[in-house]
């Protein structure tokens, strides 16, 4: 599996924000691969449970995008203000382990 995280707004345009976080499941160990895998899995379903209430957007808020490649395509979005659990949790682990 591989994924990318783009990243795109906010208030202030930082140099490379704009560059994509690449995870690349190869370059996992074990248990990370495993985890990896569990998160996009629990992503998967939260996207495909019913959406909470829209909330109003943020202004000079950040748009995230998930793109797994793999056995499945699958993109994943969310915005500022309300970025739900499973979603963040599987983004702060691409920024932990991938690289821009």
């Amino acid at each position: 599996m591989h994924a990318e995280l783009t990243t795109d707004g906010g208030l202030a345009a930082f140099p490379g924000l704009a560059r994509p976080v690449v995870l690349d499941e190869d370059d996992l160990s074990p248990e990370e691969g495993t985890e990896f895998a569990r998160l996009v899995a629990a992503a998967r379903d939260e996207a495909g449970a019913p959406a909470p209430r829209a909330t109003k957007p943020v202004p000079d808020g950040r748009t995230y995008r998930i793109d797994i490649n793999g056995d499945d395509a699958l993109r994943l979005k969310a915005a500022d203000p309300s970025i739900p659990p499973a979603f963040a949790a599987l983004m702060d682990f691409v920024k932990r382990h991938g690289h821009r």
